[in-house]
């Protein structure tokens, strides 16, 4: 007697910020409704009229909700509004994963033939406490973005009161904390059978989160068809284990070269979404300056701008090779600057004179070359200042060494996501920090039409030299101030235009470079961590622990003024205002405040004077 096949109901959880539904979100429902005979979605909050209509395209029934209680109460709310008794499974999942790369089949057939009650993607190993509460243990548990209930569990007055009976969530850690690390033990405990689709237990002393740390591992050899969003926007060393800090490169590598799944869908995401900087260090991608591809540079336009006369020497020789090739116009500042460098120059080129800077002089020109051309490097002849009285002549030089076109052009025509190509910058006492620079320049920015998410540091070219595609650009009217200053706006302009334009950013260096620069780095991380380490605590996330705990105290400590005090010192009128509630309210009243407004997104750490 052939079997009939599984009914199953799906059930998926959306939201985004803006209303929008990017291109991933229908690639990912369309594959998954194939295998089921009805699929509901449910959004938290509101949705753009095109996102609507994209999501529509895709469920057999769309309910939108006030966007509360996180992805685990739109489950809740979804499976109580459907007649799930009808079906033999119901699917949860929600927008935190990509995919899928591999046809899904394969993994639905193995996981109806299995013999449980319940299973899901992957599953957490579990811990002996939660980071955001050390009293609470994790237990294993099936990872909650994907997971389907079944037969006699999906039927249950447990499961039913279950869902019923659902706390309210108010953070991500309460979504995690009642129901994430409490569904699996919670059935598991009444009898019911669980099992996930691609097993990691064997990779569990190697990470702690092998979708996350080892994701090319579980997609090539394991049948994952999915791999989680966040893997493109997730702090380095937050994983550290195998393959250090360099999983998220490895996945984007393997997605381009060896899967049909469009990367594209990737970047259009995390370019409209997330900061470009946190993009760009979790994918790490850099173009080797020592390669000469063979590459047509018809179509690269070389722009220089030359203001001062120093160096000459130095400069000639380099602008010669990166422009050969090319079609080179030379821009001087005044007259005396074109007949002290223009003889020298052996390179055609096109020489003319200007009084506007370079940032200027570019976006007028701006149009007339996208016309003409498809790539454009940019280089100018800027000494930034160093350390208020030196002019920085290395980050001049080594971003004329990382701008090779030829290297820069095949990487482009290799990965159609990157648009733009900045140096690496040095780093020396100027430039460590140069990125934390970029909110200062928010409102200028947002003036300018860039609103693209910022976040807390930025992607800068020191000089503002780089190499780009034409259309990663677009002009737009700079202030007058930049090009001023230590860390200038125009530094974290093109980054930034190209994002909105919808590319992604990459680093070219020499090999040279990057030794030089991993030097430095340790050398500056070392003598900063040697000021903070103790004989027990030496580890860098030991370090990073007990440096937030000091600040932590110090806030706390500010609290303790008296009101005279705290009005007289340099406080925002935000905090003052806090510490006037502080004041006033009972301490259970202000900490029940707190958890209103902050929830457990940030959790207090006990404070000690003895940090050790």
């Amino acid at each position: 007697m052939q079997k009939q096949p599984l009914r199953r109901l799906a059930i998926f959880a959306y939201f985004d910020a803006q209303g929008q539904v990017d291109d991933y979100v229908p690639y990912l429902l369309r594959a998954v409704r194939a295998f089921c005979e009805k699929q509901v979605i449910v959004v938290n909050g509101t949705l753009s009229e095109e996102g609507h209509a994209a999501l529509r395209a895709c469920c057999d029934e769309l309910i939108q909700r006030p966007n509360e209680g996180f992805d685990i109460t739109a489950y809740k709310e979804g499976f109580l509004r459907e007649n799930a008794g009808t079906y033999d499974e119901v699917l949860f999942y929600n927008q935190t994963i990509f995919g899928p790369v591999c046809p899904l089949d394969e993994m639905f057939s193995r996981m109806e033939q299995a013999d449980v009650d319940f299973w899901g993607l992957t599953r957490h190993k579990g811990a002996k406490a939660a980071s955001w509460d050390d009293t609470i243990p994790i237990p294993p548990h099936i990872q909650s973005f994907f997971f389907a209930v079944r037969g006699k569990m999906l039927h249950s007055e447990e499961f039913l009161r279950y869902w019923q009976e659902l706390p309210a969530i108010n953070s991500y850690w309460d979504a995690v904390e009642k129901h994430e690390i409490r569904f699996t033990k919670h059935f598991a405990a009444l009898g019911y059978r669980w099992d996930v689709a691609v097993h990691t237990e064997d990779l569990e002393a190697l990470n702690d989160y092998p979708l996350m740390g080892m994701p090319v591992e579980l997609l090539k050899e394991r049948g994952c068809p999915f791999f989680k969003r966040k893997n493109f926007m997730t702090q380095r060393h937050i994983y550290t284990t195998c393959p250090q800090g360099a999983a998220t490169k490895a996945l984007y590598d393997y997605l381009r070269k060896e899967t049909d799944y469009p990367t594209a869908l990737v970047m259009q995401n995390l370019l409209r979404t997330e900061p470009l900087s946190s993009g760009v260090e979790a994918l790490g991608l850099c173009v080797s300056a020592d390669e000469r591809p063979a590459c047509d540079l018809d179509g690269v336009f070389t722009l220089v701008m030359i203001d001062h006369d120093a160096l000459a020497s130095l400069l000639v020789p380099r602008l010669d090779e990166l422009a050969k090739g090319t079609v080179c116009r030379v821009v001087y500042a005044n007259e005396h600057l074109r007949s002290a460098w223009d003889k020298q120059i052996t390179i055609p080129h096109e020489a003319e004179e200007t009084a506007l800077l370079p940032a200027e002089y570019l976006m007028q020109h701006l149009a007339d070359i996208q016309a003409k051309y498809r790539w454009l490097l940019f280089l100018h002849t800027a000494l930034p200042p160093l350390l208020e009285q030196f002019a920085d002549a290395t980050s001049m030089l080594s971003a004329m060494e990382a701008l090779h076109p030829a290297p820069c052009a095949a990487a482009m025509q290799q990965d159609e996501n990157i648009g733009l190509i900045v140096p690496l910058t040095p780093s020396h006492q100027e430039t460590l920090t140069i990125g934390l620079n970029l909110p200062r320049y928010e409102s200028a920015l947002r003036e300018m039409g860039i609103k693209v998410p910022l976040g807390k540091w930025g992607i800068a070219s020191r000089g503002g030299m780089f190499f780009a595609r034409t259309d990663a650009l677009s002009a737009l009217t700079l202030p007058e101030n930049a090009m001023q200053g230590m860390n200038p706006l125009w530094d974290f302009v093109p980054p930034l235009l190209a994002q909105k334009n919808g590319y992604f950013t990459a680093f070219s260096t020499s090999h040279a470079h990057a030794v030089n620069e991993w030097l430095n780095k340790s050398v500056m991380l070392e003598e900063i961590q040697s000021l903070w380490a103790t004989k027990e605590k030496t580890r860098y996330d030991q370090i990073e622990f007990r440096m937030k705990a000091i600040l932590d105290f110090y806030y706390e400590r500010r609290y303790h003024m008296t009101l005279q005090q705290a009005f007289e010192a340099p406080l925002t009128l935000k905090q003052k205002v806090w510490i006037c509630l502080q004041i006033f309210m009972k301490p259970k009243t202000f900490e029940r405040l707190q958890k209103l407004l902050g929830g457990k997104e940030k959790p207090v750490q006990e404070l000690h004077d003895d940090l050790d």
